[in-house]
């Protein structure tokens, strides 16, 4: 069994009406009424819809402003929608491997996707780029991801999901580890429950070493709800017990054991570390940046004019977690992002303090002002202190 994702064209072609009941099906309906001035034709599908309502238990006040926040996101200059058709080249892909294989076949209707979890090195990553890189380089994938379950619900008329491996071999219990479990790689799953509603079918976490329990007290109150109630976890024997949920065609080929039967034969091309001569040594601390404090609980706004057509540019460290986005209005004293227009998407939580500054563009649709709204809201006592440089600038 082999599997490939199309990169020719984002065009998928129905093959099966979708399976869905009567109840559900009008849900949807509702739903797509809501948002259809957001949605694109590519993710303008059944199951895709279905998907948010299912992950917010039908409730329409929570699922219409994050789905909202999830198509403007897909209509920025990300271009979610065309990402699986592109080469998979970021730089963080040398070390970040691709680990989409093909279906489980053990469970129905799911695709099997392998994180060399224990292997990656998620702490050199972020000692080399910033975590906007490390998203646009993971929402490739993820992407890739959602662009094979469509297929598959086309060709099917069944929803299908991911069946996410996490292979811990390789992870040491060092002085990073538990830094990067409450910081970055918790932002990254919640970041992938905002905007990947529903795409997992489940966490299945394979050679977990002897420390597991000190990782998933620490791990488990830091994910959603649902979220916590996917994961299986296999110590040892794992090797027999994952051929239980997926077939040997799906699962990595350097998981057999030398000298043994192999049992297992997916191509997973294995990480590469990151060189630490090459970690980032530059700040943006310096009387180029502007120093905005936002105190514990609460928000804060840097406005700036901007023509149509030109490029808007941004870099900007913080000492602490923080989320962000950029608004635009025509009335300069507009303050209320609700009532403003989003041109970049939301991030609710991204983690701090940051090693290398977060850095992005736009161009401008319109002539106004644009906001750039900082929160602080998840602190009890610090003061956010971000240095941000933004500048509008005619291309």
């Amino acid at each position: 069994m082999s599997f490939t994702v199309d990169r020719v064209s984002s065009k998928i072609t129905m093959t099966a009406k979708a399976n869905i009941s009567e109840s559900d099906r009008a849900m949807v309906e509702k739903l797509r009424a809501i948002v259809k001035d957001d949605l694109t034709p590519y993710y303008d599908t059944d199951f895709n819809l279905l998907r948010w309502l299912k992950g917010h238990d039908y409730n329409f006040d929570v699922i219409v402003p994050k789905l909202r926040n999830h198509l403007t996101f897909r209509k920025s200059h990300w271009n979610l929608d065309s990402i699986a058709d592109q080469p998979r080249n970021h730089p963080i892909h040398h070390h970040w491997k691709a680990g989409l294989t093909g279906l489980a076949g053990k469970t129905e209707n799911v695709l099997v996707n392998i994180e060399q979890t224990g292997n990656n090195d998620y702490y050199g990553m972020l000692q080399s780029y910033s975590i906007t890189d490390v998203l646009k380089a993971r929402v490739h994938d993820l992407e890739s991801m959602l662009r094979a379950v469509m297929e598959h619900e086309k060709k099917s008329g069944v929803q299908t999901s991911i069946m996410y491996i996490m292979d811990l071999n390789g992870l040491r219990y060092d002085k990073h580890l538990m830094g990067m479990l409450t910081g970055p790689l918790a932002s990254i799953s919640a970041f992938m429950s905002e905007h990947y509603v529903e795409l997992v079918h489940s966490f299945v976490i394979v050679a977990a070493p002897s420390f597991i329990s000190a990782i998933w007290t620490v791990a488990r109150p830091l994910l959603p709800e649902k979220t916590k109630n996917k994961v299986k976890i296999f110590g040892s024997g794992w090797r027999e017990a994952v051929l239980d949920v997926a077939v040997p065609e799906s699962l990595p080929a350097y998981w057999n054991v030398p000298g043994e039967e192999e049992k297992f034969h997916a191509n997973v091309l294995r990480a590469v570390p990151f060189d630490p001569a090459k970690y980032y040594k530059g700040s943006i601390v310096d009387d180029k940046a502007t120093l905005l404090s936002v105190s514990a609980g609460k928000t804060g706004i840097y406005k700036i004019h901007a023509e149509k057509g030109q490029k808007l540019s941004w870099a900007f460290s913080t000492d602490g977690h923080f989320g962000y986005g950029v608004y635009f209005s025509e009335d300069q004293n507009e303050c209320d992002r609700k009532k403003m227009t989003p041109v970049y998407p939301v991030f609710t939580k991204v983690p701090g303090p940051t090693t290398v500054p977060l850095h992005d563009s736009i161009t401008c649709p319109s002539t106004g002002t644009y906001m750039f709204w900082y929160t602080n809201e998840h602190a009890w006592l610090h003061t956010l202190k971000i240095h941000h440089i933004i500048r509008a600038e005619s291309v």
